[in-house]
């Protein structure tokens, strides 16, 4: 009996030790890239991930029930595609003539027009956006451009009852609740357009921050640094679905709007803090060179 119980036990340990051992390389790692210079460059990536501007589930979702077609976000979601492809041809020529931190800037600045312009898109014709819809009883029918019934439609339910896109007339003549139609698409093309154009720039700034990684960080610490930001970046990827719980009808997509900007504001700040720091460092260096040079000029004479 004694032998059998020590037996387990000594089967038990090594399973233990890797668990053990598991957490600690997590603990390690995070605190490796905490501590690293890169760390802000890495946040302010990731935080532009937390994000509906993007043709994802959500807002293929949030399109198709405002009216757009099938046909009509395939060609948006192509064009978003191609926008970005095209983002990746121009960082090359950019990085030749400009710092990393320059092209970033640039970008982020370019990228904060175009999410502007979607978060606009909430006040223009059109547009479901209620800022009180949540305050309402359930019951009431607020007057607007649209014609909603009392009880609107998830966009989280269209998106996993409809595995294709459907348009607004066939998706009416399912058994699913009656979704907001709108009369006028200005404040669609408008966030579909700020959406689109704003993928060039997003681009930029993802292959920036990872051209930063692969410059900044040394071999033996990439590994662990680059596999801590591709976690980050998925964490707050997903963020933008628990959102969308929360907020899962059209006059609440508006919310989720904001929510993008604000947190690409956040990845703004991040790496405004990286170039002061990364500039500080560089003056440092400059300063102790020409120190250098003076000292060893002395010596020779």
């Amino acid at each position: 009996m004694l032998k059998s119980t020590k037996t387990k036990a000594h089967k038990k340990k090594p399973l233990l030790r890797k668990l053990c051992k598991s957490c600690f390389a997590i603990y390690e790692g995070w605190r490796i890239f905490g501590k690293s210079r890169v760390c802000t460059a890495g946040l302010a990536v990731a935080f532009l991930e937390a994000t509906v501007l993007i043709f994802s589930g959500v807002t293929n979702s949030y399109a198709v029930q405002q009216g757009f077609s099938s046909t009509t976000v395939a060609l948006l979601a192509g064009g978003d595609a191609l926008t970005g492809i095209l983002g990746t041809f121009v960082f090359p020529v950019l990085r030749r003539r400009l710092s990393l931190e320059r092209i970033g800037l640039t970008a982020m600045v370019f990228h904060f027009l175009c999410g502007s312009v979607c978060v606009s898109s909430n006040w223009l014709p059109g547009s479901p956006f209620d800022p009180w819809f949540l305050l309402r009883p359930s019951g009431s029918n607020p007057s607007s451009t649209l014609q909603f019934s009392t009880t609107p439609a998830s966009i989280l339910d269209f998106a996993v009852n409809s595995s294709t896109f459907r348009t607004s007339e066939s998706f009416a003549s399912t058994n699913f609740p009656p979704v907001a139609v709108a009369r006028d698409w200005t404040s669609l093309i408008v966030f579909s357009a700020g959406l689109t154009v704003g993928r060039f720039a997003f681009w930029m700034i993802d292959l920036t921050g990872s051209q930063i990684l692969l410059e900044s960080v040394r071999e033996e610490q990439r590994g662990t640094i680059c596999a801590v930001h591709y976690a980050l970046k998925k964490l707050l990827n997903r963020s933008k679905y628990v959102m969308a719980l929360g907020l899962a009808w059209p006059q609440t997509f508006g919310f989720l709007i904001i929510a993008s900007q604000l947190f690409s504001l956040v990845g703004y700040a991040f790496f405004v803090v990286y170039c002061r720091k990364n500039y500080a460092l560089k003056r440092q260096s400059i300063f102790r060179s020409s120190i250098s040079k003076l000292n060893q000029k002395g010596v020779d004479q």
